[in-house]
C-alpha cells in the first residue's frame, strides 16, 4: 500500500527518466572507464537516476508522510514552460543532433545554442519582470561558451543555414 503518494509519484518519475537516460545510452558506443564513449555518461546517469527512483519508491511504501502525502499542487504551467522552452533547445540545436528524426525536419534552420539556451531560460524564468530577458542572454552566451568552448562539442552557436 501506498503512505506517502508525492514521493511515490517522484520515485515513479526518477525512475522513468533513469529508464529512458539508459535507453538512450544504449544507441551510442559506451568505450571504457578510461576512454569513454558518447554513451557512457548517460549511462551512468540512468543508473543513478533509477537507483534513486528505487529507493525513493522504497521510502514511499514504508514510511507514512503527515497527511499521507497528498500531492497539494501539481504546478502543470511551470512544467509546460520548462518542457516547451526544452523543446525550443531542441528545435534551435538543429535536426541534424538528433539522428532519430531522419529526414523529417532536414529543411529547418539552426537558429544556435545561445537563442536555444536564451529561451530555454525565458521560459522558465517568465514572470521575473524586465531583466529575466538580459538574465537570460547573458547566461545563454556563458552556458553556450562553456559548452563548445571549454568541452568542444559540435553543435552550432549562433544561426546558421538550414541542416540538410
Amino acid at each position: 500500500m501506498i503512505k506517502n503518494l508525492q514521493d511515490f509519484l517522484a520515485g515513479l518519475l526518477f525512475l522513468a527518466f533513469g529508464i529512458g537516460f539508459g535507453w538512450a545510452a544504449t544507441r551510442h558506443p559506451l568505450g571504457s572507464t578510461a576512454d569513454m564513449g558518447p554513451g557512457y555518461f548517460p549511462l551512468l546517469m540512468g543508473l543513478l537516476l533509477g537507483l534513486l527512483g528505487v529507493l525513493i519508491l522504497f521510502k514511499a511504501l514504508t514510511f507514512e508522510a503527515l497527511g499521507g502525502g497528498r500531492v497539494a499542487h501539481w504546478g502543470l504551467g511551470s512544467m509546460l514552460r520548462v518542457l516547451g522552452g526544452l523543446l525550443w533547445l531542441a528545435l534551435c540545436t538543429g535536426p541534424s543532433q538528433w539522428p532519430w528524426v531522419g529526414s523529417a525536419l532536414s529543411g529547418f534552420p539552426t537558429f544556435g545554442l545561445v537563442i536555444g539556451v536564451a529561451g530555454l531560460l525565458l521560459a522558465v524564468a517568465m514572470g521575473g519582470g524586465a531583466r529575466a530577458g538580459w538574465w537570460s542572454l547573458l547566461l545563454a552566451v556563458l552556458v553556450s561558451a562553456i559548452w563548445v568552448g571549454l568541452l568542444g562539442l559540435n553543435v552550432p552557436l549562433w544561426p546558421g543555414p538550414a541542416a540538410g
